[in-house]
Formats: structure tokens, C-alpha cells, sequence
């Protein structure tokens, strides 16, 4: 996730309800009013399709990335003395980085790090759990509780939390992922936006994913630029001056020796991040399941992959092919500030471009602790990293700094 604002004004759009006296008393109750329908977005712009002929596969053993690794650059801030993760980040103004505190079974609880130390915040009136955090260009929090069509949530101004509601039709399920970036919000395939004017909805491809799952995008790119990309599937969703575009990722990998003959390998992207005015790096994994292990269980094959997009041109950088148990895709990246990007494995492992070069790292956790990242979040040249360490059967939420 995620460099956090372009939200303009976010209270004046929405249905004001009763002001809690500060952020931390819980009293009021939101006004009974008609919640403002958001209608979808007008413009979308023709869909983009990056296909072999821009990235081809090279040789299974090419590894375009080089990446050297290095001896850890990141700080340990905080292992929180709850039980679970930190995820969802979002910055303030007054350079508070909030999160969500989640201990399980759809329990998530809006947090404040701030002056060394983490503070439990008060809910919206009206919202029984926050899914997501947003910053306003005024550095405004807003805590949103998407649903199957009325989605709730809170300002954070002065006074307090204003209470709020909006109606969002469309197909999207009572439960599933929700994610923020840039003044967007997304659930299931939903994502809204104001534009400084009105809400706006973009409709997200819904035939992505498996059957029966859940079907959810994650959000990030830069403040002007955001990028939904889906938990399953090859088709992502770019968002631009109030526009969408979908990309269409069609890169094929070798997918010779897979479980069956018509399954084909393909590349699903996982994260984007926006670099520079036109330096966009799409960062995932090209993959296909097969029969590798010894004992003939299913497991994945696949390399990573990272696409950079400069001046209308794509070009791809592989990394080497793992023949099984293949955890190594990208699952979040943040511009960092000057030029290159951090970007984190579904293995936890940190990976920098700088200048042209890649470095990667573990992050630093006691002994006998394994860390997990759940979110990067950017503000110029501070980037965070929020997630958990484990030791036995227990998880406590982690705080990282780069740097």
C-alpha cells in the first residue's frame, strides 16, 4: 500500500451525522438521513493489453534481477504487546502514521503511532469495524465499513469523528477484502472515489479468481495515480484523473511438465508502483501449478517478474524459475522517494531498486521471532512496513522503518 491523499474534502461529500467531542470519546450517534448514491464513473479510457510481444519469457535460468543480498538497512520500532497484525496504513498531516490493529475474525481496531508510541483510537459513530484507512488532502483520517451496498465510516476533524454514510449499489458481497490508496476505497469489486465535486464509482472486472472466492483488488501507485490490482487473475485496473483503464496482463510463461496439458502458465500482477511522472513499475509472478515434489503433491512453479512502463514502451526484468513450492511473488511496493522502489515477498523478504540496481533483506526480529509484512507505506523518503512477528503459535503486530 501505499502513499496516502488526493481525498479532497471528504466531509463536505458526505452525510453528516453527530460529532463525537474528541478522537477518543466513542459517543454519538450518526443523523437519519438518505445516504448519497454513488453513480459509476462516465470515462474509462480503451483497455491496454501487454502481451508476449512486449515481455517474452527468456530461459528458465536468466535472472534479470542480480539481486544481491545485504545486510539489514530497516529498524525494529515496535512489537505491540496484543495479540495479531498491523495492516492498512495511512498518514496524517501531523505525521502520524495510523493502522489497523487486526486480531482475527473480521476484528480490526483503528491505531495511532505517534511520538514513539501506538495509541488505541475510538470507532466512527455508527461503524462497528474499520476495513479501511483514508487521507484527506488535508491529512483528515477517514475510517470507512464498506457492505454489500451502504458503506459507513468517519471524518476525523477537530471536533471529533463526523459520522457518515454512502449508498453503493452493484455486486458486492456482505464480507471480502477492502483496501485504500490515494482518496480510493475498494470492496469486492467496487471502488469509490471523490473527486472534489461528487462521488464517483468504478466497477471492477468481477470474472477474476477462482470459484467461490472472494473476489478483491488491492490499491496502490502514487497520490495521482492508482493502480487496482486483483487478488486472483491477470486483469488490473488503472485509475487516472477520474478515468479507468483496464491492463490486461496476457504474458505467457513456459509451462512445460504442468499438472495438465491444456494448463498454461501466466504472469498475475500484485503491485504497482509509480516512480516518477511516466515510471511505473508493475511488480508479480508468472506461475502455473504442477506434480514436482516427490511425493506428487501439487505445488507451484513459477519467477518473478517486474515490468517497468516508461515513455508508451514495457520492458520486463525475470528473475530465475523455481521448479516448486514457489512463494516469491511481490505483494506490495512503494516508490522510495528518490527514483527507485521497495517492494516486499509473499516470503517477507525486502527487495530495493536503487539506481538500477537490486538489492533485497530481511527485516530484523528477535531470536527465533519470523517476520511477516502486510503493508508498505510511504511519505517522501519515510517508508514504514507494518505486519507481525511470530514466536511459536503466538503473533504480535511489528513496526518497521527503512533506514
Amino acid at each position: 500500500m501505499r502513499r496516502m491523499g488526493a481525498m479532497a474534502a471528504v466531509s463536505l461529500a458526505l452525510v453528516s451525522g453527530g460529532c463525537a467531542s474528541g478522537a477518543g470519546d466513542p459517543e454519538g450517534t450518526p443523523a437519519k438521513a438518505a445516504a448519497p448514491v454513488v453513480p459509476p464513473a462516465v470515462g474509462s479510457a480503451e483497455a491496454v493489453v501487454v502481451s508476449q510481444k512486449d515481455c517474452s519469457e527468456p530461459a528458465r535460468a536468466a535472472d534479470g534481477f542480480q539481486a544481491a543480498s545485504v545486510r539489514p538497512s530497516w529498524k525494529l520500532l515496535s512489537v505491540t504487546g496484543e495479540a495479531g497484525a498491523l495492516r492498512g496504513g495511512a498518514m496524517a498531516s501531523d505525521g502520524a502514521l495510523w493502522a489497523l490493529r487486526d486480531t482475527g475474525e473480521d476484528l480490526t481496531t483503528p491505531v495511532r503511532w505517534k511520538d514513539g508510541r501506538w495509541e488505541t483510537m475510538a470507532l466512527p459513530p455508527g461503524v462497528k469495524v474499520v476495513k479501511a484507512l483514508v487521507t484527506s488532502p488535508g491529512g483528515e483520517i477517514w475510517a470507512v465499513q464498506p457492505g454489500a451496498e451502504t458503506w459507513k465510516g468517519g471524518v476525523l476533524g477537530s471536533a471529533g469523528w463526523r459520522g457518515s454514510t454512502l449508498s453503493v449499489p452493484g455486486k458486492v458481497g456482505e464480507d471480502g477484502p477492502a483496501d485504500a490508496h490515494g482518496g480510493w476505497v475498494s470492496f469486492g469489486t467496487a471502488a469509490v472515489h471523490w473527486d472534489g465535486t461528487s462521488w464517483k464509482r468504478v466497477d471492477l472486472p468481477a470474472d477474476q479468481g477462482g470459484e467461490g472466492a472472494s473476489v478483491g483488488y488491492r490499491l496502490s501507485g502514487s497520490d495521482e495515480e492508482v493502480w487496482a490490482v486483483p487478488a486472483e487473475g491477470s486483469r488490473a485496473v488503472r485509475l487516472r484523473d477520474g478515468v479507468s483503464q483496464v491492463v490486461e496482463f496476457a504474458l505467457r510463461i513456459d509451462a512445460r511438465e504442468a499438472i495438465h496439458d491444456t494448463q498454461g502458465g501466466a504472469f498475475y500482477p500484485q503491485a504497482v508502483a509509480v516512480v516518477g511522472a511516466d515510471e511505473t513499475w508493475v511488480l508479480g509472478a508468472a506461475a502455473f501449478g504442477t506434480h514436482y515434489l516427490e511425493e506428487g503433491e501439487d505445488t507451484e512453479a513459477g519467477r518473478v517478474v517486474a515490468l517497468r512502463h516508461a515513455r508508451g514502451t514495457w520492458r520486463c526484468t525475470w528473475g530465475p524459475f523455481h521448479r516448486e513450492n514457489f512463494e516469491g511473488a511481490f505483494t506490495d511496493a512503494v516508490p522510495d522517494g528518490d527514483g527507485g522502489l521497495w517492494a516486499v515477498t509473499a516470503e517477507s523478504t525486502l527487495w530495493h531498486l536503487s539506481g538500477g540496481r537490486w538489492t533485497r533483506e530481511r527485516l530484523p526480529a528477535d531470536e527465533g521471532a519470523e517476520p511477516h509484512v502486510t503493508d508498505l507505506v510511504a511519505a517522501g523518503r519515510e517508508i514504514y512496513a507494518l505486519g507481525s512477528v511470530a514466536s511459536g503459535e503466538q503473533s504480535h503486530g511489528t513496526l518497521w522503518r527503512a533506514g
